[in-house]
């Protein structure tokens, strides 16, 4: 479980055991979390670049530095924050002392470390701003991407004033309870309100996190193992959801294969000839229809749809036909044997017919003339 990210000296509502007092808080009970800590406790100092590579800088810092800190250099931590406009490194300084302290509150509060901040940098930056905020007595003061400190009242007024002084163009933002403790100097220049800071939701500045090196975060073996479980649930959930999409697609393959079987076994018993290829049945299927179409047309064209009109007169009238001709869109046909066929209905829809007598002695010969009329079949 991460919690959100909060001020040290807020940790006391984050304790999670129900034992003893004093009682140590197990490691399988420790929950993640980010730092803020006492500005007035982290220092920060620029220095140039040591010439020597940079896998060498962590082994130098400390010893360039010793004349500026007040304590041996082996009970100070030193992370590195960022390179300043001008090129200078910019190093935060700090009591191992105090990160113990600080690690140690932490864990008997039921939370383990994650990271630490100077609280300075929760408050919001901006270039040409300084802006201070109130914490338990305390003002901090963020002038800089990285630069800030946290100072008491009569220290940091004086401070503040530096800083205005140094720099004629600087605006001023104080979020602070009461005014009436502001100087009048700087009351006459300093936008002020009553915003208390939002430890929670303040942005982590990630380069200067003062948990590295010997003091990066770790787990025990005992928080490790209590994650196990959950670790093997999400492996286990990972592995049945591919077993899932492997069966799901083979499933699907199966289904794609008898669907291209139906569909090649439906074309072959509507067209004779070879069975095409599933990727061709549509392209065969067009072309196939596109002729029976065109066969369709022309069965309604003349003087097919004559002759097929005549079907039915003619059925069973042992005639004989002597001759067949198309002409001015009328066609005419030579019949012998046609005593039956003039007995008969000559009604045929959309068309005129019109029988008469061959010349010559044969009164069965026929001529037989079959004409579309203007609303009856295409001519």
């Amino acid at each position: 479980m991460t919690l959100p990210v909060d001020h040290i000296h807020n940790l006391d509502s984050y304790i999670t055991n129900e034992g003893e007092a004093f009682e140590s808080v197990a490691d399988a009970d420790l929950v993640s979390m980010d730092l803020w800590v006492p500005s007035e406790s982290v220092a920060i100092h620029l220095i140039d670049p040591p010439s020597a590579p940079k896998r060498k800088w962590a082994e130098l810092i400390p010893w360039i530095l010793e004349d500026r800190l007040l304590q041996p250099v082996e009970d100070v931590h030193f992370v590195v924050c960022g390179q300043s406009a001008e090129g200078q490194l910019q190093v935060l300084v700090v009591s191992q002392s105090d990160v113990q302290n600080w690690q140690r509150v932490s864990k008997n509060s039921g939370v383990v470390a994650q990271s630490m901040y100077p609280d300075y940098m929760a408050l919001p930056y901006e270039d040409g701003r300084v802006s201070v905020g109130w914490r338990d007595g305390v003002y901090v003061v963020r002038y800089g991407v990285v630069d800030g400190f946290a100072a008491s009242p009569d220290m940091a007024w004086s401070m503040i004033d530096s800083l205005l002084q140094q720099d004629e163009s600087l605006k001023l933002s104080l979020s602070i309870p009461d005014d009436a403790v502001v100087p009048a100097s700087i009351v006459e220049c300093a936008d002020i309100n009553n915003s208390e800071l939002d430890w929670q939701f303040s942005q982590l500045p990630s380069q200067c996190n003062l948990l590295q090196g010997e003091y990066r975060a770790t787990f025990s073996n005992t928080a490790l193992l209590a994650w196990l479980p959950a670790t093997l649930l999400g492996v286990i959930s990972i592995l049945l959801s591919v077993i899932y999409l492997q069966i799901a697609s083979a499933n699907m393959s199966s289904e794609i294969s008898q669907l291209e079987n139906r569909l090649t076994q439906s074309y072959s018993r509507l067209f004779d000839g070879r069975r095409p290829a599933v990727k061709d049945v549509r392209a065969e299927a067009d072309s196939r229809i596109s002729v029976l179409i065109a066969q369709q047309n022309s069965l309604k064209s003349q003087p097919i749809a004559g002759l097929l009109a005549l079907d039915r007169l003619m059925k069973g009238c042992g005639c004989q036909l002597s001759g067949l001709s198309f002409s001015e869109n009328a066609l005419v046909m030579q019949i012998e044997n046609g005593s039956a066929l003039k007995k008969r209905k000559l009604n045929i829809p959309g068309y005129r017919v019109g029988i008469t007598q061959q010349a010559g002695e044969d009164e069965n010969a026929i001529e037989l003339r079959l004409t579309p009329t203007k609303t009856g079949a295409d001519q």
